[in-house]
Protein backbone atom coordinates (compact mmCIF):
# COMPACT_ATOMS: atom_id res chain seq x y z
CA UNK A 1 0.00 0.00 0.00
CA UNK A 2 2.83 2.41 0.84
CA UNK A 3 4.45 1.79 -2.56
CA UNK A 4 1.14 2.55 -4.32
CA UNK A 5 0.78 5.72 -2.22
CA UNK A 6 4.26 6.79 -3.32
CA UNK A 7 3.35 6.16 -6.96
CA UNK A 8 0.18 8.19 -6.57
CA UNK A 9 2.09 11.13 -5.10
CA UNK A 10 4.95 11.04 -7.64
CA UNK A 11 3.23 10.38 -10.97
CA UNK A 12 0.58 12.74 -12.36
CA UNK A 13 -2.53 11.09 -13.78
CA UNK A 14 -2.39 7.94 -11.66
CA UNK A 15 -5.90 6.71 -10.88
CA UNK A 16 -7.15 6.52 -7.33
CA UNK A 17 -8.29 8.56 -4.39
CA UNK A 18 -5.94 8.63 -1.45
CA UNK A 19 -5.81 10.83 1.58
CA UNK A 20 -2.58 12.78 1.69
CA UNK A 21 -0.67 11.72 4.77
CA UNK A 22 2.69 12.52 6.26
CA UNK A 23 5.52 10.33 4.96
CA UNK A 24 6.36 7.42 7.21
CA UNK A 25 10.10 7.76 7.94
CA UNK A 26 10.44 4.17 9.14
CA UNK A 27 8.86 2.83 5.94
CA UNK A 28 10.97 5.17 3.82
CA UNK A 29 14.15 3.72 5.30
CA UNK A 30 12.93 0.19 4.57
CA UNK A 31 11.57 0.85 1.08
CA UNK A 32 14.34 3.18 -0.09
CA UNK A 33 14.11 5.39 -3.16
CA UNK A 34 11.46 4.67 -5.80
CA UNK A 35 12.48 3.87 -9.38
CA UNK A 36 9.81 5.51 -11.55
CA UNK A 37 11.59 5.04 -14.89
CA UNK A 38 8.68 3.18 -16.49
CA UNK A 39 5.85 4.78 -14.48
CA UNK A 40 2.80 5.66 -16.54
CA UNK A 41 3.87 3.61 -19.58
CA UNK A 42 1.62 1.10 -21.31
CA UNK A 43 3.13 -2.35 -21.00
CA UNK A 44 2.32 -5.92 -21.94
CA UNK A 45 2.35 -8.51 -19.15
CA UNK A 46 3.15 -12.15 -19.83
CA UNK A 47 2.52 -14.53 -16.93
CA UNK A 48 3.57 -18.18 -17.09
CA UNK A 49 4.79 -20.94 -14.78
CA UNK A 50 8.30 -19.72 -15.57
CA UNK A 51 7.72 -16.15 -14.43
CA UNK A 52 6.34 -12.70 -15.04
CA UNK A 53 7.59 -10.65 -17.97
CA UNK A 54 6.93 -6.93 -18.56
CA UNK A 55 7.47 -5.54 -22.05
CA UNK A 56 6.93 -2.23 -23.87
CA UNK A 57 4.69 -3.34 -26.78
CA UNK A 58 5.80 -0.68 -29.27
CA UNK A 59 9.53 -1.42 -28.98
CA UNK A 60 9.30 -4.99 -27.61
CA UNK A 61 11.83 -3.91 -24.95
CA UNK A 62 11.79 -6.20 -21.91
CA UNK A 63 11.70 -3.99 -18.83
CA UNK A 64 11.43 -6.79 -16.26
CA UNK A 65 11.70 -10.56 -16.32
CA UNK A 66 11.10 -12.15 -12.93
CA UNK A 67 11.38 -15.91 -12.55
CA UNK A 68 8.54 -17.36 -10.49
CA UNK A 69 10.90 -18.42 -7.69
CA UNK A 70 12.11 -14.80 -7.35
CA UNK A 71 8.57 -13.49 -6.69
CA UNK A 72 7.92 -13.53 -2.97
CA UNK A 73 4.56 -11.76 -2.76
CA UNK A 74 1.72 -10.61 -5.01
CA UNK A 75 -1.43 -8.70 -4.12
CA UNK A 76 -4.25 -6.86 -5.80
CA UNK A 77 -7.88 -5.91 -5.68
CA UNK A 78 -7.97 -4.01 -2.39
CA UNK A 79 -11.13 -1.92 -2.17
CA UNK A 80 -9.32 1.42 -2.38
CA UNK A 81 -6.78 0.26 -4.99
CA UNK A 82 -8.94 -1.93 -7.23
CA UNK A 83 -7.02 -1.11 -10.41
CA UNK A 84 -3.58 -2.03 -9.04
CA UNK A 85 -1.52 -5.20 -8.73
CA UNK A 86 1.68 -5.13 -6.71
CA UNK A 87 4.29 -7.84 -6.46
CA UNK A 88 7.67 -8.13 -4.76
CA UNK A 89 10.45 -9.75 -6.75
CA UNK A 90 14.19 -10.06 -6.52
CA UNK A 91 16.42 -9.27 -9.47
CA UNK A 92 20.11 -8.48 -9.99
CA UNK A 93 19.46 -4.80 -10.80
CA UNK A 94 16.95 -3.66 -8.17
CA UNK A 95 17.56 -6.47 -5.68
CA UNK A 96 14.23 -6.90 -3.90
CA UNK A 97 11.66 -4.40 -5.15
CA UNK A 98 7.91 -3.83 -5.17
CA UNK A 99 6.57 -3.57 -8.72
CA UNK A 100 3.20 -1.90 -9.28
CA UNK A 101 0.95 -2.45 -12.29
CA UNK A 102 -1.95 -0.09 -12.92
CA UNK A 103 -4.55 -2.12 -14.81
CA UNK A 104 -7.49 -1.14 -17.00
CA UNK A 105 -10.95 -1.23 -15.41
CA UNK A 106 -11.54 -4.63 -13.81
CA UNK A 107 -8.36 -6.24 -15.15
CA UNK A 108 -6.40 -6.23 -11.87
CA UNK A 109 -8.42 -9.14 -10.47
CA UNK A 110 -7.70 -11.21 -13.59
CA UNK A 111 -3.98 -10.41 -13.39
CA UNK A 112 -3.69 -11.39 -9.72
CA UNK A 113 -5.74 -14.56 -10.34
CA UNK A 114 -3.43 -15.51 -13.21
CA UNK A 115 -0.35 -14.95 -11.04
CA UNK A 116 -1.95 -17.18 -8.39
CA UNK A 117 -2.64 -19.91 -10.96
CA UNK A 118 0.95 -19.70 -12.21
CA UNK A 119 2.21 -20.14 -8.62
CA UNK A 120 -0.05 -23.19 -8.16
CA UNK A 121 1.03 -24.80 -11.43
CA UNK A 122 4.69 -24.11 -10.68
CA UNK A 123 4.31 -25.76 -7.26
CA UNK A 124 2.64 -28.82 -8.83
CA UNK A 125 5.54 -29.08 -11.29
CA UNK A 126 7.94 -28.96 -8.36
CA UNK A 127 6.08 -31.74 -6.53
CA UNK A 128 6.20 -33.98 -9.61
CA UNK A 129 9.90 -33.45 -10.22
CA UNK A 130 11.70 -31.97 -7.20
CA UNK A 131 15.32 -30.92 -7.71
CA UNK A 132 17.93 -33.59 -7.06
CA UNK A 133 19.83 -33.14 -3.82
CA UNK A 134 23.57 -33.44 -4.31
CA UNK A 135 25.28 -35.11 -1.38
CA UNK A 136 28.96 -34.26 -1.01
CA UNK A 137 31.29 -37.26 -0.83
CA UNK A 138 32.58 -38.40 2.58
CA UNK A 139 36.00 -37.10 3.51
Amino acid sequence: REAINRLYEAVPGVKGIWKKKAPNKALFSILGKSNLRFAGMSIAVNISVDGLNLMIPTTRQIIANHHMQSISFASGGDTDTTDYVAYVAKDPINQRACHILECCEGLAQSVISTVGQAFELRFKQYLHSPPKVVVPPDR
